[in-house]
This record gives C-alpha cells, structure tokens and sequence, in this order.
C-alpha cells in the first residue's frame, strides 16, 4: 500500500471514531398538538325497562339461540356424567 493510501485510509478511520464520540444531535421540538375534534353527538341508549318490540324473525332468532344454550348445557351435564363414571 502506498503511503497515500495509508495517510487517506488513517485519515478515514480517524475522522469516522471522531464522529463516533461526538453526542447525537438534541432532537427537534415536536410540533404542538392539534385540539382533539369535539366528540360526535351519539344517541342516547334506550332506558332498561323499555326493551324495543321484537319481529317475529327475532323471536325466532331469541329462541334458537336459547336453545342452542340449552343443548350446550345439556352437553356439559353429560360430560361430567361420564367423568364422574369414571371415577
């Protein structure tokens, strides 16, 4: 290596751990917040006690869900049957 090289290849290094040392820049101030935008009115939930009217199609829906419950539970009672046989 020739002894340009040399100097150029120290002058490099040295100026690469100098700026290594060096502290980071102090990081820029964050812009100011902006306002939150005011909330969106949303209506009001109905009182408890005054449940809407169900159509037919949801009656139907209650039901089969309730039933759905039901077979669940019936389901576990027979599982725990069967553990307890078990034992």
């Amino acid at each position: 290596m020739s002894g340009r090289h040399a100097l150029w290849l120290a002058a490099l290094l040295a100026s690469g751990t100098a700026a290594a040392a060096e502290p980071p820049p102090a990081p820029k101030e964050a812009p100011p917040l902006k306002e939150a935008p005011p909330p969106t009115p949303q209506r009001a939930p109905a009182p408890r006690g005054t449940a809407p009217e169900l159509t037919a199609e949801d009656k139907e829906v209650v039901e089969n869900l309730e039933l759905l419950e039901s077979m669940e539970t019936v389901e576990d009672l027979d599982l725990l049957l069967e553990l307890g046989k078990e034992e």
